[in-house]
């Protein structure tokens, strides 16, 4: 019975993410130009599988926090299985490279207009590689890593030169699924080994004050994150406790004149 009521869960996570994918992206060209030369931009990575979490409370938390600034969906996974994706690390680096692309297209446009990050569980590890292979001088701002599937070991030094600003790590002792990953492997490929999600992230030597570990408390229960793998994505969450990190005064001191509509850059 409870395998049946899971799969019914499922297949309907699948089928609103579809729906709300195709959504936005009959939205896409209706931004103006002035609105993206106005303010910043901010790319979401759902996790394996892109089964939906996040697709529509990272946006509409940002909105409500404040933030006027374009957030892009972008779809990196190749199938709707979150083991094969977790186990794919040739095709996630693919995509890894496609998003560098988009985020160095953006920063042609409109270099003066910050770029953050916000990734979820296997997505952290497309958005940390995506950071990595910028070139033409491209760096992003913040990047925001939600119950990450990388190994807590992993080495962030080529990332962080990439950047201006600092890793934020949201962290819960609590995340089962991160068990899992312990077993069959993490986004880069080491098994028996705890993931960021899990314990944090060791910061590399000499750059301790760019990363910050947040742990799991209780009193996020009220903003919806209860320490499982992907409610750490609620709306309420979002505005209240990430979005401070995609804000930090510059985009809300700008007139109210916003990205309403969050657009959508999917695999191909």
């Amino acid at each position: 019975m409870f395998g049946h009521l899971r799969g019914d869960i499922v297949r309907m996570r699948i089928i609103t993410t579809l729906l709300i994918s195709f959504c936005l992206i009959g939205t896409c060209g209706c931004q103006k130009r002035s609105t993206a030369e106005n303010f910043g931009k901010t790319y979401y990575l759902d996790g394996a599988g892109n089964w939906g979490f996040g697709a529509s409370e990272v946006p509409g938390g940002l909105e409500q926090a404040g933030y006027h600034g374009d957030v892009e969906l972008y779809v990196w996974t190749l199938s709707f299985n979150p083991l094969v994706d977790q186990l794919n690390i040739p095709g996630a680096r693919l995509r890894a490279s496609a998003l560098a692309r988009r985020i160095e297209d953006y920063h042609e446009r409109y270099p003066d207009r910050k770029i953050n990050v916000i990734a979820l569980s296997a997505g952290t590890g497309v958005a940390t590689w995506a950071i990595e292979d910028l070139e033409r001088g491209t760096k992003i701002h913040n990047l925001v890593l939600l119950g990450s599937s990388l190994s807590h070991d992993y080495d962030m030094r080529r990332a962080l030169e990439k950047m201006t600003g600092k890793i934020y790590v949201y962290h819960s002792p609590y995340d089962e699924v991160l068990e899992t990953v312990k077993i069959v492997g993490t986004i880069d490929g080491k098994r028996g080994v705890s993931s960021i999600g899990a314990v944090g992230l060791k910061a590399p030597r000499g750059m301790e004050d760019r990363v910050v570990n947040t742990p799991w408390n209780r009193s996020w229960v009220r903003l919806g994150w209860a320490g499982a793998h992907t409610d750490c994505t609620n709306q309420k969450f979002v505005r209240y406790e990430i979005a401070k990190h995609i804000l930090d005064g510059s985009e809300s001191e700008r007139p109210a004149q916003s990205h309403r509509r969050a657009s959508v850059a999917s695999a191909k």
